[in-house]
């Protein structure tokens, strides 16, 4: 069963509040980094970025030059999906560091972003769904998700 979310200044901690696990991580771009809250979604398949987080921190976006659509869980296009996506961004949980691009969506404004399936497929966390702590600790990730191995923006 899934836990549950977590604080935005207690990176990895959870509180009763909701069943969903969000967690706090810094998104860092260029000198930037700012704090995010992440919904690890297994139902979803690619990575969002909520269109307000865009606007509120001042992320610049592309267009695609052929829009996508991307359908919900009950296979109904979603609005306003599809139309941009961000360059390469760097999201970090303390020591463990992802490059990600993410496409802009508007989505409710508690969750700055969605990490689908696949993402935690490739990076497994250990207490996301049982305890209060998250940690990316597994061989893969301590050896290829660092900063050092993320490489410089």
């Amino acid at each position: 069963m899934l836990t549950h979310q977590s604080h935005l200044g207690a990176p990895g901690k959870k509180s009763k509040k909701n069943d969903r696990p969000i967690i706090s991580m810094m998104l860092r771009w260029n000198e930037s980094q700012h704090p995010v809250k992440v919904l690890l979604d297994t139902g979803c398949s690619v990575t969002l970025i909520n269109q307000q987080t865009i606007e509120r921190l001042g992320i610049r976006t592309k267009t695609h030059k052929n829009p996508r659509t991307i359908e919900n869980f009950t296979g109904e296009v979603v609005g306003g999906v599809g139309q941009s996506y961000t360059r390469i961004m760097r999201l970090q949980h303390r020591k463990h560091f992802s490059e990600e691009t993410f496409k802009v969506t508007p989505m409710e404004a508690a969750i700055d972003i969605f990490l689908p399936f696949s993402w935690i497929e490739q990076h497994p966390l250990q207490g996301a769904w049982t305890n209060e702590e998250v940690r990316f600790n597994s061989a893969e990730c301590m050896r290829r998700c660092t900063r050092h191995e993320t490489g410089p923006f």
